[in-house]
C-alpha cells in the first residue's frame, strides 16, 4: 500500500519532511500484512470473470502497469535514494511547485513486498475493471485515483509518502460502485460487495494499528476518486430495445449531461 517514509536526520527528508512526526522511532511495517486484506481481491475478480465470461487473453494496462512499477523499482535500486528523493509526495516539495509528485509518488515503492502486494492487487483486480471500463478509461482511472489519493495525503499526512495503493483502492472503489449500480444486472454482485466491503474495512484497520506506517488518507483518497470516476465517467449500462431487439448500451453520465 501507500506508505509514508520516517524523516532521515539532515538529508532530504530532513529538510523536506516536515518533522518527525513521531515516526522517527517506528519499525517498519511488513507490507505482506497489508496483502491479506488487499489480496481478497483475486476472489472476487475471479467470480466475477467466471459469472461473466470474462477473460484476460491479452496484454494490458494492468500488466503495463506492473511492468512499469517494476521498472521503477529496479531503478530505485540502481540509483540509490536519488529516484525516491525526486519522485516522492513530500508535501513542501509539492507546496514549492512541484506538483509532478502528486503522480510520480504512485510508481514508486519502499521495499520488495510494498511492490509484490501492490502488484499482486493490480493484477488481482486490475483485468476485471479493464474488461468493464474499457483500456481509456481504465488507464484514466488509475491516475485519477491515484492522484485523488496523494492530494488527499498532502492535506492531511505531513510525512513523505509513496506507492501505488491509492491508484489500487481506486480500481477497487470504482468496480465496487460499478456491481452496485448494475447489480440487477450482474450475478453475485451482493455476494462481491459483501467481499469489497471487508478487503476496504481490513485494510483502513490495519492502517490504524500500532506502529503502522500506512497511508490511510493516501488509501481513502484513492477510494473516493475511484467511486466518484465511476459515478460520472463509468459504465452506465442499460437494456434498450434497437430495432426491436434488446441491446446493452453504456450511456456515462457526464456524456449524457454533455449532451444535454
Amino acid at each position: 500500500g501507500s506508505v509514508w517514509l520516517p524523516p532521515r536526520g539532515g538529508g532530504f527528508f530532513g529538510r523536506f519532511g516536515g518533522g518527525d512526526g513521531g515516526g522517527g522511532n517506528r519499525k517498519p511495517i511488513d507490507r505482506f500484512v497489508f496483502g491479506l486484506g488487499i489480496a481478497g481481491g483475486v476472489e472476487i475478480a475471479r467470480s466475477i470473470e467466471k459469472s461473466e465470461g470474462l477473460g484476460r487473453r491479452h496484454l494490458s494496462w494492468p500488466y503495463i502497469l506492473i511492468g512499469l512499477n517494476v521498472l521503477a523499482f529496479m531503478l530505485q535500486g540502481f540509483m540509490g535514494d536519488k529516484l525516491t528523493m525526486m519522485g516522492a509526495k513530500v508535501n513542501r516539495a509539492i507546496a514549492e511547485g512541484q506538483f509532478y509528485r502528486l503522480l510520480t509518488s504512485m510508481f514508486l515503492h519502499g521495499s520488495l513486498g510494498h511492490l509484490l502486494v501492490n502488484s499482486l492487487s493490480t493484477y488481482s483486480i486490475g483485468p476485471s475493471v479493464e474488461s468493464w471500463f474499457g483500456k481509456k478509461r481504465f488507464i484514466a482511472l488509475y491516475l485519477f485515483s491515484g492522484f485523488c489519493g496523494n492530494l488527499m495525503s498532502f492535506y492531511f499526512l505531513p510525512q513523505p509518502s509513496i506507492g501505488a495503493s491509492g491508484a489500487v483502492f481506486g480500481l477497487l472503489g470504482a468496480l465496487a460502485f460499478f456491481l452496485l449500480r448494475h447489480r440487477g444486472l450482474i450475478r453475485g454482485s451482493e455476494r462481491n460487495l459483501t467481499r469489497f466491503a471487508y478487503v476496504i474495512a481490513i485494510n483502513f484497520a490495519m492502517g490504524l494499528s500500532p506502529n503502522s506506517q500506512i497511508d490511510n488518507f493516501g488509501h481513502l483518497g484513492g477510494l473516493l476518486g475511484g467511486v466518484m470516476f465511476s459515478y460520472l465517467i463509468g459504465p452506465n449500462l442499460t437494456i434498450e430495445r434497437i430495432r426491436g431487439r434488446p441491446v446493452l448500451v453504456d450511456r456515462p453520465l457526464l456524456s449524457q449531461a454533455i449532451r444535454k
